[in-house]
C-alpha cells in the first residue's frame, strides 16, 4: 500500500467529498485494485485523506449510489464491476485520449472521413454563418479496447480553419486539434437519448432500435462565435457521464467534525 502521507488532499474548489472521490479513485488505479478487490476501512481512509469520518461517508455514499462500490454487513466495502467503466466528466474538456491514457484503457480511431461541404440550414443555425458558407466534416468511430465506443460527426466552419489545414493535420481528436489551433476556452454541452439507427446499428456493433447516448457540443474560443458543432453517440454501458453539481453559495459548509485546520485551509 502506498505512503498515506502521499494521499492528503490537494484542495480545490469542488466540494470536498468529491475530492475525496476522486482521491479513492486515484488509490484504486494506484494500487491496481479489481472488482471484489476491499477498500480500507473508514477510519483509514480519514487518516489517509486527513479528512473527517462525516466526509469519508459521504464520499461512500456516493460512490455507492453510482453503484461502484458495494457495503456490506461488517463495514466491508468492495469495488464492483463499474467501477472501472471510464468515465467523461462533463465539466472537463480534455481528448478523449487522454481521458483514457489517465484512467487506464485504450483509445483507438477509426474509419476516418475529412470532406468539404456547404453548411445546411441545420448547421448553418448552429455555427452562426450563413447557409451554404463553406464547411468541413469528420467523421471517425472511437473505439475502447478495440470494441466501438461512440460514432463521432463534427461540422467546422472553414471561416475558423480551413479544409486544407484539417485535412492534413487532423490525427485522431477534434479536441486535441482545436486545442492547437485556436485558443479554445469552453463547450456548451447537452446530452439526450435516441433510439439507434441503422447506420448507428452498423457502426457501434448495436441492434437497431437499441438505445444511444447523444452528446452535443459546441466548442468556443476568444469571441462567442462557436468553431465546432460534434454530434458524438455514445454505446451506454461501456461510458457513464459524470457532472458536477455545486450547491448555491452559503450552503457549502464543512461538516462539523471536520478538523479546524482543515476547515482553514479550505476557507483560503
Amino acid at each position: 500500500m502506498t505512503n498515506t502521507s502521499d494521499r492528503k488532499i490537494r484542495s480545490d474548489s469542488r466540494p470536498l467529498y468529491l475530492q475525496v472521490v476522486r482521491a479513492i479513485q486515484e488509490l484504486v488505479e494506484d494500487e491496481g485494485l479489481e472488482p471484489g478487490s476491499a477498500l480500507p476501512s473508514e477510519p483509514r481512509l480519514a487518516k489517509m485523506f486527513d479528512v473527517g469520518r462525516t466526509t469519508i461517508r459521504e464520499a461512500l455514499v456516493y460512490l455507492e449510489n453510482e453503484r461502484l462500490i458495494e457495503r456490506s454487513q461488517g463495514a466491508r466495502t468492495t469495488l464492483t464491476p463499474l467501477f472501472h467503466q471510464p468515465v467523461i466528466g462533463l465539466e472537463v474538456l480534455e481528448p478523449l485520449e487522454l481521458l483514457a491514457a489517465r484512467q487506464g484503457w485504450t483509445c483507438g480511431t477509426k474509419n476516418v472521413r475529412i470532406e468539404a461541404s456547404e453548411a445546411t440550414e441545420e448547421e448553418a443555425r448552429r455555427l452562426r454563418v450563413q447557409q451554404g458558407s463553406p464547411v468541413t466534416l469528420i467523421s471517425r468511430i472511437k473505439t475502447l479496447d478495440g470494441k466501438p465506443l461512440a460514432l463521432m460527426h463534427s461540422v467546422v466552419s472553414q471561416s475558423a480553419v480551413p479544409y486544407d489545414v484539417l485535412r492534413s493535420e487532423f490525427e485522431d481528436s477534434i479536441t486535441k486539434f482545436i486545442q492547437r489551433a485556436k485558443p479554445l476556452r469552453y463547450a456548451q454541452a447537452e446530452v439526450t437519448a435516441v433510439a439507434c439507427t441503422p447506420e448507428l446499428a452498423a457502426s457501434l456493433d448495436l441492434r437497431r432500435a437499441d438505445p444511444v447516448m447523444v452528446l452535443e457540443e459546441l466548442f468556443f474560443a476568444d469571441d462567442d462565435l462557436p468553431l465546432v458543432w460534434n454530434t458524438n453517440y455514445l454505446v451506454p454501458g461501456r461510458i457513464r457521464f459524470e457532472l458536477l453539481r455545486k450547491a448555491p453559495r452559503g450552503t457549502d459548509e464543512a461538516p462539523d467534525d471536520e478538523e479546524p485546520s482543515r476547515q482553514r485551509r479550505r476557507a483560503r
